[in-house]
């Protein structure tokens, strides 16, 4: 078998393989930042796709951070409800996030 199908340790994480997905701009949340139905679909795909570790897409933490419009946020603590709901959805499907 080689050697990406093998789980892998990183840190504490033991990931079920070595196939990752890197922070990408995905331009599918809401106007406001929060995480759509469309965003949490996505990454639905790839963890059923067997993507071991899923790194979310590019976010921003700050108002004035915000890179574009339609990027994900992470600056208020309404938006926390959606990420969760993504993250769960990643693991559920038997990914890391």
């Amino acid at each position: 078998m080689s050697l990406v199908f093998t789980p892998h340790k990183i840190g504490k994480l033991e990931v079920k393989n070595r196939f990752v997905h890197s922070a990408t701009y995905e331009c599918m949340a809401e106007e406001s930042g929060k995480v759509t139905d469309e965003l949490i679909k996505r990454y639905t795909k790839l963890a059923k796709g067997d993507i071991g570790l899923i790194t979310p897409g590019h976010l921003f933490v700050h108002a004035k951070g915000r890179a574009s419009k339609f990027q994900t946020g992470i600056h208020r603590d309404e938006m926390i409800a959606g990420l969760r709901d993504m993250v769960g959805a990643v693991h559920q499907n038997g990914a890391s996030m």
